[in-house]
């Protein structure tokens, strides 16, 4: 599955990333650890607001 870093927003495959962290219930994926750690420091700043299905 291919996603976009939240932080550099680099396209890349998931599954070939340990980086990941959930944050209000999205899974959000990082292209390296510097940038999972950039969004650990101000996750406001980097999540996106998903809008559920069937709201």
């Amino acid at each position: 599955m291919k996603v976009v870093c939240p932080v550099c927003n680099r396209l890349f495959e998931a599954e070939c990333t340990p980086y990941k962290q959930d944050y209000n219930n999205i899974v959000y994926y990082f292209d390296t650890e510097i940038c999972m750690l950039a969004f650990l420091r101000e996750p406001d700043r980097f999540a996106f607001k998903c809008k559920k299905e069937n709201e």
